[in-house]
């Protein structure tokens, strides 16, 4: 899918807590169109209905914790290419290093710095869709080759 100019991009916040899902819809309300789930179920509902281009994700959550939507995210064929950042109050290396490795592209401790969460968000954005494009472009050229092939093939039998 070819890169949209000139639209927004879409992100999924989920945190438990509304206040910090203010906090992040106020820094980035301008730039981006936002949704929001309060829970996992409803989070992991919406990452698939509405295909985000990347997904700010809570670690802690009461009933299911952001490690394991996560790791749900990443076992779904629909889901699994979407970026999620952790969004979280965990600061210790053991748990940065625990999101990483169930497949977070990125880590970003709470109390959150505007510029800091606006920069990353940018760029993983930016890094999602130059893939896509990228897929997208792979994919037609594949396409293109594979017509070639049978119209050669074709014209071999009329030969």
């Amino acid at each position: 899918m070819p890169i949209a100019t000139g639209s927004k991009s879409r992100l999924l916040i989920v945190d438990d807590e509304p206040g910090n899902i203010r906090i992040l819809s106020n820094i980035l309300a301008d730039d981006y169109m936002l949704s929001a789930a309060t829970n996992a179920k409803q989070a992991l509902a919406l990452a698939e209905s509405q295909s985000p281009d990347l997904i700010l994700l809570d670690m802690v959550m009461p009933d299911m914790d952001g490690l394991a939507v996560c790791e749900a995210l990443k076992a779904s064929e629909e889901t699994r290419d979407i970026p999620v950042i952790f969004v979280t109050s965990m600061d210790d290396s053991e748990n940065e290093e625990r999101g990483l490795l169930a497949g977070a592209v990125d880590y970003i401790s709470k109390p959150v710095s505007p510029p800091i969460v606006r920069a990353r968000v940018k760029i993983h954005i930016q890094n999602f869709l130059t893939v896509r494009f990228l897929e997208s472009l792979l994919s037609s050229q594949t396409t293109s080759l594979e017509e070639a092939k049978t119209q050669a093939k074709s014209l071999l039998v009329f030969a």
